[in-house]
C-alpha cells in the first residue's frame, strides 16, 4: 500500500497551475464508492455545475486536480492551469432509465426500506449504478487526464441514484462529509458557507502539538504481531482466503425499533450482573453494533477461533487542535481500535462482548493512545516501510468494522435546490425534498475481497439504521437467522 513505485514519466498535457502534496497517511489506492439513493428527480445539471464550482474555490481545486508520480515514486496532485483551456475537475455521468425505479428488474432489488429487519445482496447486476463504463484502475488515472473525483448519477421517473467516488489517497470519510456539505451550499447559492480547507499544502499530523514525545506507552504495543506471530497470521490470512474465496456484500436494513429492542436486553443484563446498580456500567451505539456483528462472526466458524475487531478511530474527534478547527482537513485521519475476543467470549451474550469492546475502546481511545498510534504509523512510512498495525492473537479471525453513524452522512448532501419533482407523496415520505433514503458503499476494485468487513453507514430520516458489508456466505446465514430474532 505505501510500496514505492518505479518512476514513469508522466505525459502532462498541460502546464499545471499548482501543485499539491500528499500527506503521510494518504497512500491507499483503493477506491471509495458512496451509492446514494434519493426519492426524487434530480437535475443533474445542476449537482455537475455546483460540485465543479465547489472545486474551484480556494483549496478545494486541490481535489479536481490529476495524480502524478513524482520522481522518487512517492505521489502528488497537479492542477491544470487556466492557460491549458476548460478541463473538468469532476468526472461526471448520467444515465437515463425509462421507467420508475420499482419497475427496473435490477434497481427494483436495491437496498429499501422494509417492514422488518432485512438482508439485501449488492448483485454484480448493479454495478452500472455504482460507476460509470470503464472506471479507471487507479494506475490509469496517474497516468491520463482523468480527475480523481467521479460522479455517476442514474436518473429514473420517480427516483435519482448517485454514486460518488474517489481514490482513498485524496481524503477519509470525514474529508467525503466534507465535500458533500460543501456541494450543498454552492448548489444552495450559499458559496459565503463553504468551510477553508486547512492542511492542503502541509500535513496538519505533521503539527509539533501532534508529534510530541509522550511518556505513557502505546498499550498495544504488547499485543503487536512481529517475527514468528506475523508469518503465522499471514499464513493463516492466505489459507483462509484461498479455503473461504471471496466476501458477498450486503446490505442491512435495522428499524428503528429492532435495535432499541437489542439496547433494551443488553442494558437488562448489564444491571442484573452489577454489584452496584446505580452505578452499573454501560455501552453505546457503536459496542452493541459492532459487539453484535463480532458474535454472528464468531458463530458462523466451525472452529473455536479467537476474534480480533478494529474499529476505525478517526483523530478528528480526539486531538484539541483538529476538534476545534473552523475549516476542514481533507487528508486521511483515522487510527484504530483493538478489541481482542478469546473463542469463549466471542460466543457469549452480547452484553458481555459490548462491555468488553468498550473496555478496549476507552483504553485504546484517548487523545495520547491515538496519537502513539499514529505518529508510529508514520514513522513506519516515512522510514519506507509498511506500518505495522496487526495486533491480537495470530490464529485470530479479524473483522474491520467502520462506523460513520455520529457523521450523518445521510443528512449532509442536501440537494433540495435540484428537485425537478418529488417521486415519493408528501404524505408516505420521512425525508425532505432531495435528501437521501439510504446509501450503502461499493468496493469498486475488490479492497475487501480477502477480510471481513462490517460498516454502519448511518440513520436515515426515521431513525433507523443501514448497515453493511463483506463477509462469507456462512456469516451472512448466521445474520440473517440473528436479525429474524429481533
Amino acid at each position: 500500500m505505501h510500496e514505492k513505485v518505479p518512476y514513469v514519466v508522466n505525459e502532462i498535457p498541460y502546464v499545471p497551475d499548482d501543485v499539491y502534496p500528499l500527506h503521510t497517511l494518504d497512500h491507499n489506492p483503493n477506491y471509495v464508492d458512496w451509492v446514494m439513493r434519493y426519492n426524487d428527480v434530480l437535475d443533474a445539471d445542476m449537482l455537475k455545475k455546483s460540485l465543479s464550482r465547489l472545486l474551484e474555490i480556494g483549496d478545494w481545486k486541490k481535489l479536481g486536480g490529476r495524480f502524478r508520480y513524482k520522481p522518487d515514486g512517492m505521489l502528488e496532485i497537479f492542477v491544470p492551469g487556466s492557460s491549458s483551456g476548460p478541463r473538468e475537475n469532476v468526472s461526471f455521468t448520467q444515465s437515463v432509465i425509462d421507467s420508475a425505479i420499482g419497475d427496473d428488474p435490477v434497481a427494483s432489488k436495491l437496498p429499501a426500506r422494509t417492514v422488518g429487519p432485512s438482508l439485501h445482496l449488492v448483485s454484480p447486476d448493479s454495478k452500472p449504478f455504482n460507476s460509470r463504463e470503464n472506471f479507471p484502475v487507479f494506475r490509469d488515472m496517474t497516468q491520463s487526464d482523468i480527475p480523481p473525483i467521479s460522479v455517476h448519477v442514474t436518473s429514473f421517473h420517480d427516483a435519482t441514484i448517485i454514486a460518488l467516488s474517489w481514490p482513498h489517497q485524496l481524503m477519509d470519510a470525514m474529508g467525503g462529509k466534507a465535500l458533500l456539505a460543501g456541494w450543498s451550499s454552492v448548489l444552495a447559492g450559499r458559496e459565503d458557507e463553504v468551510p477553508e480547507v486547512i492542511g492542503a499544502r502541509e500535513d496538519i499530523l505533521h503539527h509539533p502539538d501532534i508529534r510530541k514525545e509522550e511518556k505513557e506507552e502505546l498499550i498495544l504495543e504488547k499485543d503487536r504481531l512481529s517475527g514468528a506471530s506475523l508469518v503465522l497470521f499471514q499464513l493463516r490470512f492466505l489459507w483462509d482466503y484461498l479455503w473461504n474465496g471471496t466476501r458477498e456484500k450486503r446490505v442491512i436494513y435495522l428499524p428503528k425499533e429492532s435495535f432499541l429492542k437489542m439496547k433494551a436486553q443488553i442494558k437488562t443484563e448489564l444491571t442484573q450482573n452489577a454489584t452496584d446498580i446505580e452505578n452499573a456500567p454501560w455501552v453505546t451505539e457503536n459496542d452493541i453494533i459492532s459487539g453484535w456483528a463480532a458474535r454472528c462472526l464468531a458463530l458462523s466458524e466451525s472452529s473455536s477461533r479467537p476474534i480480533t475487531v478494529l474499529n476505525f478511530l478517526n483523530m478528528r474527534f480526539r486531538i484539541p487542535l483538529l476538534a476545534k478547527s473552523t475549516g476542514v482537513f481533507i487528508q486521511n485521519i483515522c487510527v484504530g481500535t483493538f478489541t481482542f475476543l478469546s473463542a469463549k467470549m466471542a460466543r457469549a451474550p452480547l452484553s458481555e462482548i459490548a462491555l468488553v469492546n468498550r473496555q478496549h475502546t476507552a483504553e485504546q481511545g484517548t487523545e495520547v493512545q491515538g496519537r502513539l498510534l499514529m505518529n508510529g504509523m508514520m514513522k513506519d512510512i516515512e522510514e519506507g516501510r509498511e506500518p505495522r498495525i496487526l495486533f491480537g492473537p495470530s490464529n485470530a479471525v479479524c473483522m474491520v468494522v467502520n462506523n460513520v453513524i455520529k457523521i450523518e452522512l445521510m443528512k449532509t448532501a442536501q440537494f433540495g435546490p435540484a428537485v425537478i419533482r418529488q417521486g415519493e407523496s408528501s404524505e408516505t415520505r420521512r425525508n425532505p425534498p432531495g435528501t437521501m433514503i439510504s446509501y450503502y458503499n461499493e468496493y469498486l476494485d475488490h479492497m475487501y475481497d480477502a477480510f471481513n468487513a462490517f460498516v454502519m453507514f448511518g440513520k436515515d430520516y426515521g431513525g433507523d439504521y443501514w448497515l453493511g458489508g463483506a463477509l462469507l456466505p456462512k456469516a451472512w446465514r448466521v445474520i440473517e437467522k440473528e436479525l429474524e430474532k429481533l
